[in-house]
This record gives structure tokens, C-alpha cells and sequence, in this order.
């Protein structure tokens, strides 16, 4: 799946260009990745090709909102630079992602019938998006 997402300029300034810029970086790091090859140990490849599927759609559909919420790019995408998603601490909520993205609020983002909450103390330091990881 190709993302099809691109910064145009904003006449509005800098909230929008900034908006742009995030989910811009989230759609290109996304589209680095093949849903063919895993891109860091914790994953299996079917259930990373089905997280990639999903990752794209929540961005395809979600990015505006999930970027006004505040979600930050290593809270939705983080990994352990060491140990890729190996460690549920050291991984962003949306890793991985067997379900379907359909709700994103300030605090939670629904994911199937559950929720990832904004307060778990997800973010580590030293977190890098799954994109940057190098097995």
C-alpha cells in the first residue's frame, strides 16, 4: 500500500505546517518499510506484513487527529533501539497491531475493543520509531 500523503504549504502557519511535517515523517518512515521483511526482532513476518497494513490505514485515516491528541511518533511507534519490540515497555501502542485503529482521543486510542492509554507510561528514553531500527 503506497501512502499517498504530502506538505503542501499553509497559509493558516504553523500549527498546520506542523501537523503536516509529523504525519508526513510518519508516512514516509512507514513507506521505508516492507510488509515482506520484518524490520526488527519481536515480530513475526505474519504478523508484522498485518501491523504494516494496519499502520498504514491508521495513519491513512487517523494521522490529523492522532497529531492534535498529542500522540507523539515514539509513543505510537517506538521501539528499543537494543531490543526492537522484544520488550512491551520499550513499544509504541500501536505495536503491533492485530486490530483495527477506530477511535483516537487525547487520552486513549481505541484499538479493537480495547484501549491504549495515553498515560501508560509508554515512552522511554531512547526510543526510536520501528522505521529508524536496524536489525
Amino acid at each position: 500500500m503506497l501512502l499517498t500523503f504530502f506538505a503542501t504549504p499553509s497559509r493558516r502557519g504553523g500549527a498546520r505546517s506542523r501537523i503536516l511535517l509529523t504525519v508526513l515523517s510518519w508516512s514516509r518512515g512507514l513507506a521505508s518499510l516492507s510488509p515482506g521483511v520484518v524490520p526488527w526482532r519481536g515480530l513475526r513476518p505474519d504478523e508484522w506484513r498485518e501491523t504494516h497494513g494496519r499502520l498504514c490505514a491508521f495513519i491513512d485515516q487517523c494521522r490529523v487527529q492522532a497529531h492534535e491528541a498529542s500522540w507523539g511518533t515514539t509513543h505510537l511507534f517506538g521501539v528499543s533501539p537494543t531490543l526492537g519490540t522484544i520488550r512491551g515497555d520499550w513499544t509504541g501502542h500501536l505495536l503491533p497491531l492485530t486490530r483495527d485503529v477506530t477511535e483516537v482521543t487525547d487520552e486513549w486510542i481505541r484499538i479493537g475493543n480495547g484501549r491504549a492509554y495515553k498515560a501508560h507510561p509508554i515512552t522511554q528514553r531512547g526510543m526510536i520509531p520501528i522505521w529508524e531500527a536496524k536489525q
